[in-house]
């Protein structure tokens, strides 16, 4: 077993060199590397790997938003999944020429095809500046999808393939049964989870709990043959709703038991030290399940199937920019953001844990594990490498949206490099845009920055930037109310002497100092920057 995780770490670690030189995302085949010591145990490694997976996706999702855009995230995971196994299923039964496929075989086939890959989405648009509410979309459809496809393979075209007599209430019923019992499987290890993660001192024990919560919710649902992902998902948002409302509780005089259960957990710069571990952890597993899929990719095979894989890719494709254009015309979307969400229907681990469970007695298995795998690597390679492409060149566009999404109304990008003229401040946008540049520079010659972030009317930061703007420094907006400044190559002793002749100058204002650390996403010290802007201390620092 050792031997095996050497190898991935070891496969791990070429991949993310090439990927570095390349900048396009590799995958590994056996014709490379001897990868036999896998064995057959790729679809236990898939498992395995799912909830690692799952839970920094989770943890980075914001309830405020999903519930903004609930409808559109609820037609992109679930009306347009069975739009388009719909579409792909008639559509080839149709033409489907000297094959003589069932409906229910087709199903089989097609729906694998329609659960898109969240780490592959969130990876790429990591690597650019795009509008929150695109990012909510691709990602939050690429985490919801997955539960979707899994019902239908598993609970509705698998019993059907098997000869069972279903009626339509009973289908209902079965749907309507496994997603109740799963949902409540997953706020049950949520609220486990939650109490078991403060019984913990260690910061060790506390960060394996939230896997612990997560794995047990999976196997637990896949055990009673439910929906394992969204128990995870489920218990996950759980947990970090119950982290998130800890405040809300600290305050008021209830009961000791109710006190002792609402105790907080941990504090906000530990939890998010762990979900920045989390997302490692995802990219790691990620990788391993990329590496097993190497191991049993055979070659001859997908070639002696290239016309059915070729056809199954070109109408998957043809189908997710007709189901997304849907969405477009009705929310008034721009056409880029047609592209781009078609772009982001990659497919990953899930399709091929689908295609993998099947029976070996089922006489088409061998073809359809050729097309799905042959499907996977073409999306993979071909939609990520043209989702690049078309990003890099629609960067001014993307600029110009994420504005609007601010309420910042511009006629083309220019505009976005021009300072207020009141307050003598970037704007969100082009401050966001120097924060990720500083992020890249400290990363490359690792040196440290801090962010502090402060509330004062333009006349006051007229003389904030005439006293304490050094040469190499930027003052920028962070919303409608707060202002920032970048403080570049300071340490975070420097950056409290300059927050605290800063408030001399401001006076009552409350001052936040948010710290770059390696490894820090702008998010994250977004995140922090939040949290030390509404302390109840004077001058709060997170790092």
């Amino acid at each position: 077993m050792l031997e095996i995780f050497a190898i991935i770490l070891s496969l791990i670690l070429i991949a993310k060199l090439i990927e570095d030189m390349t900048k396009i995302p590799f995958v590994l085949t056996n014709h490379f590397f001897d990868l036999s010591i896998l064995g057959n145990n790729f679809e236990e490694i898939m498992y395995l790997m799912l909830p690692v997976i799952l839970i920094p996706d989770v943890l980075g999702l914001s309830r405020s938003e999903l519930k903004e855009h609930f409808s559109d995230i609820f037609y992109l995971a679930v009306v347009a999944v069975i739009l388009s196994i719909v579409l792909a299923v008639g559509v080839t039964y149709l033409v489907q020429g000297s094959y003589r496929f069932s409906v229910f075989e087709l199903m089989i086939l097609f729906t694998p095809l329609m659960a898109t890959d969240v780490v592959s989405v969130g990876a790429i648009f990591s690597k650019f500046s795009l509008p929150e509410k695109l990012k909510l979309y691709a990602e939050g459809e690429s985490l919801f999808n997955d539960i979707t496809a899994m019902i239908i393979f598993f609970f509705i075209a698998m019993p059907f393939l098997q000869g069972e007599t279903i009626s339509l209430a009973t289908l209902a019923g079965t749907t309507l049964y496994t997603i109740a019992v799963s949902f409540l499987i997953g706020v049950g290890m949520g609220l486990l989870g939650y109490h078991g993660f403060k019984f913990f001192k260690d910061s060790f024990e506390k960060f394996i709990a939230i896997y612990v919560m997560a794995s047990v919710g999976f196997l637990v649902a896949d055990r009673l043959h439910l929906s394992g992902i969204l128990a995870v998902v489920v218990s996950v948002m759980v947990f970090k709703y119950l982290f998130d409302k800890e405040g809300d509780y600290r305050h008021k005089n209830i009961s000791s038991v109710v006190s002792y259960l609402n105790r907080p957990g941990c504090s906000v710069l530990t939890f998010r030290a762990y979900k920045k571990e989390a997302f490692y952890l995802g990219l790691f597993a990620n990788a391993v399940i990329f590496i097993s899929m190497a191991h049993v990719i055979d070659l001859e095979l997908l070639y002696s199937y290239r016309m059915e894989i070729l056809y199954a890719f070109i109408l998957t494709t043809l189908i997710r920019y007709f189901v997304v254009y849907l969405l477009k015309r009705h929310r008034k979307l721009p056409w880029r953001w047609n592209n781009i969400l078609t772009l982001s229907g990659m497919k990953g681990g899930l399709a091929l844990i689908m295609i993998v469970s099947l029976d070996d007695s089922f006489r088409y298995k061998e073809m359809f594990l050729a097309i799905v795998f042959g499907v996977v690597i073409l999306s993979i390679f071909i939609y990520t490498f043209t989702l690049m492409l078309y990003l890099h060149f629609q960067k001014e566009n993307m600029l110009i949206d994420k504005a609007a999404e601010h309420q910042i109304m511009l006629k083309d990008v220019k505009e976005l490099l021009k300072k207020e003229e009141e307050s003598g401040a970037y704007n969100e946008i082009m401050f966001e845009e120097l924060i990720e540049k500083e992020i890249q520079r400290a990363e490359k010659q690792g040196y440290q920055f801090s962010l502090v972030a402060f509330q004062t009317d333009a006349a006051t930061l007229k003389k904030i930037e005439h006293h304490f703007h050094p040469q190499g420094d930027y003052l920028g907006r962070i919303d409608a109310q707060t202002y920032s400044i970048l403080l570049t190559h300071d340490s975070i002793e420097e950056s409290i002497k300059f927050a605290r002749k800063l408030k001399k100058l401001l006076g009552h204002t409350h001052i936040g100092i948010a710290q770059y650390m390696p490894g820090d996403s702008l998010e994250m010290i977004y995140d922090k920057l939040h949290t030390a802007i509404h302390s109840e201390k004077k001058i709060d620092i997170e790092v």
